[in-house]
């Protein structure tokens, strides 16, 4: 895909080098030069120095071609504005928009925008689901906070061994990755997981405790 980031900060440099590295084409959009300048050495992605929100700067990152705009600066109005011109001007379907205040999210909706990410919301999700099961590996949410993914380490002997569909899962959870050393499995319910596998499931948040209760 063809993205543009808009915003050269911590969080939009390492989205950049992310994507970058998964083999995506990466524009970046920043206002400050000396961020401009070091964005450039430090990343393998065209680098733009200038504002977002205009027209003539999205046009010279190449926005007829881009596949996603991700608006990441520390300006929510500004963040707001790059999606508005985004979809209105250019009628680009994807857009992630960065919103430090929630207060901003109904008015994202109504523009049409539904990927919305709070990081200090986010964060105190994470903490507090970390809080709550001390051996997960990873607990986060992907989905308005009702879709959680739950990542843990088989170890458990009755594990060990057995088939994905005998491993008792909630009803309404899904097992959807297993890593195995280097290797990557999406697994079948008669995939058999063994000892130290890596194993990602997504579940409705209020099976979090029972997928606890099972494998830690």
């Amino acid at each position: 895909m063809r993205i543009i980031i808009s915003g050269g900060g911590d969080i939009g440099r390492l989205t950049a080098e992310s994507l970058v590295n998964a083999g995506h084409e990466v524009v970046i959009i920043e206002r400050q030069r000396d961020v401009c300048e070091r964005l450039a050495e430090e990343l393998d992605v065209l680098v733009i120095c200038g504002d977002a929100t205009r027209p003539d700067v999205l046009e010279k990152a190449g926005i007829e071609k881009a596949d996603l705009i991700i608006a990441l600066s520390g300006d929510d109005k500004m963040n707001l504005l790059t999606a508005l011109v985004a979809r209105e001007e250019y009628d680009i379907k994807r857009v992630i928009v960065k919103l430090d205040d929630p207060a901003f999210n109904m008015v994202c909706q109504r523009l049409g925008v539904e990927e919305i990410v709070n990081p200090k919301i986010a964060t105190a999700k994470h903490i507090s689901d970390m809080a709550r099961r001390p051996h997960a590996l990873e607990v986060s949410t992907l989905v308005g906070g009702s879709i959680r993914v739950f990542t843990t380490i088989i170890h458990k002997p009755e594990h060990k061994g057995k088939r994905i569909d005998a491993l008792g899962l909630p009803e309404n959870s899904i097992a959807v990755v297993v890593q195995r050393g280097e290797e990557f499995f999406i697994p079948t319910s008669g995939f058999r997981v063994m000892d130290g596998d890596h194993l990602t499931i997504l579940c409705e948040e209020k099976e979090l405790d029972v997928l606890t209760d099972t494998f830690e």
